[in-house]
């Protein structure tokens, strides 16, 4: 009689939490920070400054909406783009967003 268990629930059971996604988000608003102060094509792409048209059907998450939406409301594309022109305001916001815990 095997019960299924989601992770959730073993890792409630065990009062652990998941440690690795933290470093994760860190990481990327980091390197999101680092490519919008530097004018490059890769600005360009994470943007979505892109010329031509788009795809049909539905549309692929981007890294800066994946970002967005796991930060749920610590800003908006032009805002992150915003904040990372100023190093303290945007380390403060890493640090703010990668600390507190999800619900």
């Amino acid at each position: 009689m095997d019960r299924k268990k989601s992770n959730e629930s073993v890792l409630k059971e065990a009062n652990l939490e998941r440690a690795l996604i933290k470093p994760i988000r860190q990481r990327q608003l980091q390197f999101l920070g680092h490519i919008c102060r530097h004018k490059c094509l890769e600005h360009l792409a994470i943007t979505g400054k892109i010329e031509g048209k788009r795809s049909r059907g539905r549309q692929r998450i981007t890294f800066i909406g994946n970002l967005k939406s796991w930060a749920i409301g610590k800003g908006s594309n032009n805002n992150f783009i915003r904040l990372s022109q100023n190093r303290f305001e945007w380390r403060n916001m890493i640090a703010h967003v990668c600390s507190r815990q999800r619900t």
